[in-house]
């Protein structure tokens, strides 16, 4: 019966019926830690919410969730060899990545979710030295 009464529905209707499924799924936890973190009750951020912020311990995830950010092409590009026109985009991701990296008192690790090459993995050892450095563990 309860098909029927989905079926009958215009196209949108349907599509609406599917976004407050999808709502009711989420639970009630999930919606308490997202108010948390909206109201900085979290020990989590942003990379940009960070600025001028100090904490004994950082994890950074570098990730190609957003377009302005592409951390493998900027660590092949260091120090200053990007391509003409592409000052601004190397400068963005310079500097994001020195707000990331200068906010640890004591330890700082981070987890790049993208593959990075060969030269990005030596700039990354060149910066933070070899033996702190840890290859790719999944075998990627």
């Amino acid at each position: 019966m309860q098909k029927e009464k989905t079926e009958e529905l215009g196209e949108d209707d349907k599509k609406f019926l599917d976004k407050i499924h999808k709502i009711r799924a989420v639970s009630y936890q999930e919606v308490i830690n997202l108010g948390q973190y909206i109201e900085d009750k979290t020990p989590f951020s942003t990379k940009h919410g960070v600025k001028g912020a100090e904490f004994d311990n950082v994890l950074v995830v570098f990730g190609r969730g957003w377009n302005h950010y592409n951390w493998d092409q900027f660590l092949e590009w260091m120090p200053d060899k990007y391509p003409d026109g592409k000052q601004e985009m190397y400068e963005r991701n310079r500097n994001l990545f020195y707000v990331c990296c200068s906010r640890a008192k004591h330890n700082l690790t981070l987890l790049f979710t993208q593959k990075l090459s060969d030269k990005s993995l030596s700039v990354i050892e060149r910066i933070f030295s070899q033996e702190n450095v840890l290859g790719d563990p999944f075998g990627y």
